[in-house]
C-alpha cells in the first residue's frame, strides 16, 4: 500500500509542476514581433517606426517571488506581477500605487502577448523567454 501511495503522490507532484504556467514565466522577456494598426492620417510611417522602435527597446524579466523588472532605454523600474490562471493574464502594479493595475499581457503558446487600443489604432506586442 504504501508504494501506492508513494506512486499517487509522485504523479500529482509531477502533474501539478507541469500544469504551472506561472512557472513558465521567471525568466526574461524581449519582443520578437511588433504589428501595428494605425490611423496612418493621424500618423506618418516614420512615427510609426519610431513607436515599433521604441517597443523594441523595452523588455523585462519576471522573477519567482513576484518581482517584475521593466527595462527601458533610459530606465528600469520595479513592480509586483500576478499571473491569473483563470484568463491565462499576467498582470502588475508599483508599490507607489498598488491600487492601479497594469494588464501586461496574456500568455499564449509560450509567449506573451500584449495588445493595446488607442485613438490612434492597434498595436500588438509578442514577447518571446530568453535562453539563457
Amino acid at each position: 500500500m504504501k508504494v501506492v501511495n508513494f506512486i499517487f503522490a509522485a504523479f500529482l507532484l509531477v502533474l501539478v509542476s507541469c500544469g504551472n504556467p506561472k512557472s513558465e514565466l521567471v525568466g526574461t522577456w524581449k519582443v520578437v514581433d511588433v504589428e501595428t494598426d494605425f490611423d496612418e492620417e493621424k500618423m506618418s510611417p516614420a512615427m510609426i517606426l519610431q513607436v515599433i522602435d521604441m517597443q523594441k527597446e523595452t523588455f523585462f524579466k519576471i522573477n519567482n517571488d513576484s518581482v517584475l523588472i521593466v527595462f527601458t532605454k533610459e530606465n528600469t523600474h520595479e513592480a509586483k506581477w500576478d499571473f491569473n490562471d483563470d484568463d491565462q493574464t499576467i498582470s502588475y502594479f508599483f508599490e507607489t500605487s498598488p491600487t492601479t493595475i497594469n494588464k501586461l499581457g496574456t500568455y499564449v503558446d509560450g509567449e506573451i502577448v500584449s495588445e493595446t487600443t488607442s485613438a490612434i489604432g492597434k498595436m500588438v506586442v509578442t514577447y518571446g523567454k530568453q535562453e539563457k
